[in-house]
């Protein structure tokens, strides 16, 4: 029996250096393709990286303007706030104000008022007097000249 490996042809000398050249050349070549595509791996890898801290960028920017455009409302509220506060001291200080300006009205026009029923009843008391003074002087004038009267004619 043969051996298989009997079977294979043994390549000449010369025909072995040649393929010891072809393979040196497919080894090159293939390293050559290795450092292509860890070149381009490389590239593609830088670019990702390239991308994710260009979006991380951008986020931050956003995140960081709508931090200042929260500062900025809660600002705008805090002085709206502020306004609407002082507003409203100021109307309640102002009906607080009238408010003590009509008592101060109404006390003076009682007093007024007051004043002017007591006058008014001074009055009446002063010419109701006189009236009575008056009525008085009166009757004792028609006496008097009832008197006269009276005596000339003898009665």
């Amino acid at each position: 029996m043969r051996s298989p490996i009997a079977d294979i042809p043994q390549p000449a000398p010369a025909d072995s250096s040649v393929e010891l050249l072809r393979t040196q050349q497919d080894l090159r070549q293939a390293k050559d393709a290795v450092l292509a595509l860890r070149a381009k791996l490389e590239e593609l890898q830088g670019e990702r990286e390239g991308a994710v801290q260009q979006a991380m960028a951008v986020s931050q920017d956003e995140i960081r303007q709508l931090r200042h455009t929260v500062q900025t409302l809660r600002d705008e509220l805090q002085t709206l706030q502020a306004t609407k506060e002082e507003s409203v001291q100021v109307a309640v200080a102002a009906g607080h104000d009238e408010a003590r300006q009509l008592h101060a009205t109404i006390a003076a026009l009682r007093t007024e008022l007051e004043q002017a029923v007591s006058q008014g009843g001074q009055d009446l008391e002063t010419q109701s007097r006189a009236g009575r003074d008056e009525i008085r002087q009166l009757h004792e004038t028609i006496i008097s000249l009832r008197t006269e009267m009276e005596k000339p004619h003898g009665r």
